[in-house]
């Protein structure tokens, strides 16, 4: 590694870091790239997700980051299609769609369909007659269900579909967690990680939750912190739902091809706390059979900690450095990374290589001064 210098280092290996890769060797294959990170901190983040493609159940108002993650739902297919083709690694995806029933959104549930209607949102208001038709294992308490038109994906597998991806894409992928970095007045010369020193002209920082801790480093603070998120997934065959289900504080995302239902998720500010509680996670299991009733008896088949990155206003940050003239940042997707997936991938390639024809204010690092 110390004898080979790369034209970009993405500081982060989770799908926000490999996506990124992906579309810069896209856009321009003779880009030498390189991807460092541990896989194992993506445990707690990208393979941490339910995997939900929900802008509009997740979206109260139509504003800049609505739009944005819009356009990501949008580019899904394609961007799917064209990572399967260079990985062969499949990835299940899905535009069933989402229910949200009456039941859990009283008190805003006339404004949530007023919503849908203003932004011309795909959807459909079933009343309890055709709930029971489209979908029969639903709780009769359920009451009037809006569908959306909005996808699931696999998120696992896209995290390996995209790791291959970059390795036949010949992009350096190094396991090794980055520990300092060599600095030349306002330029970064070399990142130091466990397995040495690592060259490069432009690096993103693309670490979730761990960007603060490299920025600090950098002597850079990032209004950055992890909302933990406790989950987990049981056993349920597939023809009891074929749509996501959105509760308040509470989902139900099918993964289909036998995988179960994931079950999720707990709101904590907590810190980097892995901790799985028993209690909670059997809570979120009753909440959620209060909707599809089948869950209650369901084999649990894992349990798991994830940790959003949420920066102070919620927003992500993503763009270029007013600190460093060859550093970019990538992070702060919070509960949207991957539904986000696709189009920062686009939005930093513009970045990174220049090209990028309107910035977006709301998300630039440079309202937090990094």
């Amino acid at each position: 590694m110390n004898n080979e210098d790369f034209d970009i280092v993405v500081i982060g290996s989770g799908v926000i870091g490999h996506s990124i890769a992906f579309r810069l060797k896209q856009d321009d294959p003779q880009l030498k790239i390189a991807v460092l990170g541990d896989s194992v901190n993506s445990l707690q983040a990208s393979r941490a997700a339910a995997g939900m493609l929900a802008p509009f159940c997740e979206c109260d108002q139509a504003d800049t980051f609505f739009s944005f993650c819009r356009e990501s739902l949008d580019k899904f297919p394609k961007f799917l299609a064209e990572l399967f083709s260079v990985s062969g690694s499949p990835v299940h995806f899905s535009l069933a769609g989402s229910l949200m029933p009456s039941s859990n959104f009283l008190e805003t549930w006339e404004e949530r369909k007023t919503f849908f209607v203003r932004e011309n949102i795909p959807h459909e208001i079933w009343s309890t007659e055709k709930v029971h038709q489209k979908a029969p294992y639903l709780s009769a308490d359920c009451g009037e269900v809006v569908w959306v038109g909005e996808g699931q994906v696999n998120n696992r597998q896209m995290h390996d579909s995209l790791m291959i991806a970059s390795k036949k894409l010949g992009i350096h992928v190094l396991e090794a967690n980055v520990s300092g970095f060599i600095r030349e007045d306002s330029t970064i010369a070399l990142a130091m990680t466990d397995a040495g020193k690592v060259v490069g002209n432009k690096f993103v920082l693309a670490s979730g939750s761990w960007s603060s801790q490299l920025a600090s480093v950098l002597e850079v603070s990032i209004p950055l912190k992890p909302i933990k998120g406790q989950m987990c997934r049981v056993q349920l065959d597939d023809h009891f739902m074929n749509y996501t289900l959105h509760g308040r504080l509470t989902y139900i995302a099918p993964w289909r091809e036998g995988n179960g239902f994931v079950i999720g998720s707990t709101m904590e500010d907590r810190g980097f706390d892995p901790s799985i509680e028993n209690e909670v996670i059997d809570r979120l299991i009753d909440k959620a059979a209060k909707i599809l009733p089948a869950l209650k008896t369901a084999p649990l088949i894992e349990s798991w900690t994830g940790l959003r990155p949420a920066a102070e206003d919620l927003m992500p940050i993503m763009g270029k450095s007013t600190k460093y003239d060859n550093l970019f940042y990538s992070s702060g997707h919070y509960r949207n990374g991957i539904l986000m997936t696709p189009n920062q991938a686009d939005y930093m390639s513009g970045v990174i290589r220049g090209t990028l024809a309107n910035e977006i204010l709301e998300f630039s690092p440079n309202r937090y001064n990094l």
